[in-house]
């Protein structure tokens, strides 16, 4: 029982380390002892072999960053979830059409992770890349993924971030409104001068597949708020459709 139990809390260190390699392009031992609670001396013993796997790597500054084996399991990732190939087109035409960037956002765990993306045409832009996420705390994407969940598992996220009472009360009027709605608007809140819409998207079992996101500076955005809430909006549903 004992070597069991040992064998488990060795597998969940593991797995903080590489969720806390995820989240950043490079980082000490001291960072990622800091960002996992784990001591710098169990850290250096955790990242030997995940260095030697290919899982980690170690840079010519005596950083760690993922490893290559990222590169095919982020393949792998796009293989397997049909959702992944078959957004990318919708995202285009998004892009396209409204001229600014287009994201397909998914759950994890308590954050919002981007998966795909199509950036804007204009020089000045808001920007986004695959694999950035987000705590699904505040922002338009995190509100139209939150309205979508059952009220338990939203409790358990907001839980997990210790929000307090106040806070709460203000993320469930705004998941109830975007609810009503059918999207969530926000300005500035992740990004100063940043104004972005979110939609849920279904799939054929009418459950949360993700969200579909446009951002765009504020200054552009101001003067055609709704129709780029339409765009969206109709891109969700037509990216709905074609989960079913």
């Amino acid at each position: 029982m004992g070597d069991s139990k040992g064998a488990e809390a060795q597998a969940s260190r593991v797995l903080q380390v590489l969720d806390a390699l995820a989240k950043t392009p490079q980082a000490s031992v001291k960072q990622l002892a800091e960002a996992t609670m784990i001591p710098p001396s169990t850290m250096y013993r955790l990242l030997a072999p995940l260095v030697a796997s290919g899982f980690a790597r170690k840079t010519s500054h005596r950083k760690y960053c993922a490893g290559p084996i990222a590169v095919q399991l982020a393949e792998r990732y796009h293989d397997a979830e049909p959702a992944t190939g078959l957004v990318t087109p919708y995202l285009r035409r998004l892009a396209e059409t409204s001229g600014e960037l287009a994201a397909f956002m998914v759950v994890r765990g308590t954050e919002a992770v981007c998966v795909d993306e199509v950036e804007s045409s204009h020089t000045l832009r808001a920007s986004y890349s695959v694999g950035a996420a987000v705590p699904l705390l505040r922002g338009a994407t995190a509100t139209a993924l939150l309205s979508r969940m059952p009220a338990a598992s939203r409790g358990s996220i907001l839980e997990h971030y210790k929000v307090p009472s106040a806070q709460r009360k203000h993320i469930e009027a705004s998941c109830a409104q975007a609810q009503a709605d059918g999207y969530a608007v926000s300005t500035g809140e992740l990004d100063p001068g940043i104004w972005g819409v979110s939609v849920p998207v279904l799939d054929g079992q009418d459950q949360l597949a993700g969200a579909l996101t446009l951002m765009a500076p504020s200054e552009r955005s101001s003067h055609r708020e709704e129709e780029l809430i339409e765009l969206v909006r109709g891109t969700a549903d037509a990216l709905s459709e074609g989960m079913q």
